[in-house]
């Protein structure tokens, strides 16, 4: 299970947020040295205050404006790291320049696997980065936390 992919003639799959009536998704592009392109093209939208963005070109997603959007502190996602050493070989760090593309960024896999954990309550609010799926993944793994 993967975000929307669509070759482009630049070569390389390039993702796309799901279609959802309750959300505005916007195309952004911030420049920054902290990554080889220069730049990170984004689709956004606003949730709770902050910014959940995913990478056009690799699916990379913003894990920092999920977990602030939950109404987590940024400086506890370094728990959910130490807690998944695998996990720290797949991150990307922004840090300085443009404010809002600091943070945690993960493949868009490893976003939707921790989101299924720890984000219930704002599951609707993620359709366009997951799509309707991550509903029914949702209620799967409610369930399945209910006959534990």
């Amino acid at each position: 299970m993967s975000a929307q992919t669509s070759e482009q003639s630049t070569g390389g799959p390039r993702f796309r947020p799901y279609a959802s009536p309750n959300h505005h998704v916007t195309k952004g592009r911030y420049i920054t040295s902290n990554d080889p392109r220069g730049y990170i093209p984004v689709y956004e939208y606003p949730l709770n205050g902050q910014w959940i963005m995913l990478d056009m070109d690799d699916g990379y997603v913003l894990w920092t404006g999920i977990w602030k959007a939950l109404g987590n502190n940024k400086a506890d996602i370094v728990k959910i790291i130490d807690s998944q050493p695998d996990l720290a070989s797949q991150l990307r760090r922004v840090r300085g320049g443009y404010l809002k593309i600091q943070g945690t960024w993960m493949p868009y896999e490893t976003a939707l696997r921790l989101a299924r954990r720890v984000a219930w309550p704002i599951r609707h609010d993620l359709i366009p980065l997951f799509g309707y799926v991550v509903l029914l993944s949702f209620q799967m793994a409610q369930s399945f936390e209910h006959y534990r």
